[in-house]
């Protein structure tokens, strides 16, 4: 009994050093994905979580399909990276906001609640400007 309260304890400290709060999951990937957390690069595997500030990086051949707390979906292309600057989703306080960064590649989104219920406060971003989110779908390429 004291082992498994030791392992829950020392589960309960590593989240709390390490990882912050989840704002979306990977729901698939193939080829080499990963994701740079701070000075970490991380692989990405199915179930794989994210972070506000991660930057989701593919591969020549490779994509990410990624899934966020409110049901926002983002493909991500190969050669992509994607910053996922800011996430908030707390309807029962109506605080939202989504903000991406696509550096370069191709993505596909699909908006889910929080682009229905707050599409002001969705920013997609590409360097040569930014994406208003006003429809449901939309597929963007960033060419280097």
């Amino acid at each position: 009994m004291k082992i498994k309260m030791i392992i829950a304890l020392v589960m309960l400290f590593s989240i709390g050093l390490w990882g912050g709060e989840s704002i979306a999951i990977v729901k698939s990937v193939n080829g080499n994905a990963q994701i740079k957390r701070d000075s970490a690069y991380l692989n990405l595997v199915r179930g794989s979580e994210l972070q506000t500030g991660d930057i989701v990086q593919t591969s020549d051949k490779a994509s990410v399909g990624l899934v966020f707390n409110d049901g926002t979906v983002l493909s991500v292309g190969p050669k992509s990276m994607l910053e996922l600057n800011k996430y908030l989703f707390k309807p029962s306080s109506k605080e939202y906001d989504f903000d991406v960064t696509l550096k370069k590649g191709t993505t596909a989104y699909e908006s889910g609640k929080l682009g229905k219920l707050a599409p002001e406060k969705v920013a997609f971003r590409v360097p040569q400007g930014s994406i208003g989110v006003r429809g449901t779908k939309f597929i963007v390429d960033v060419e280097e």
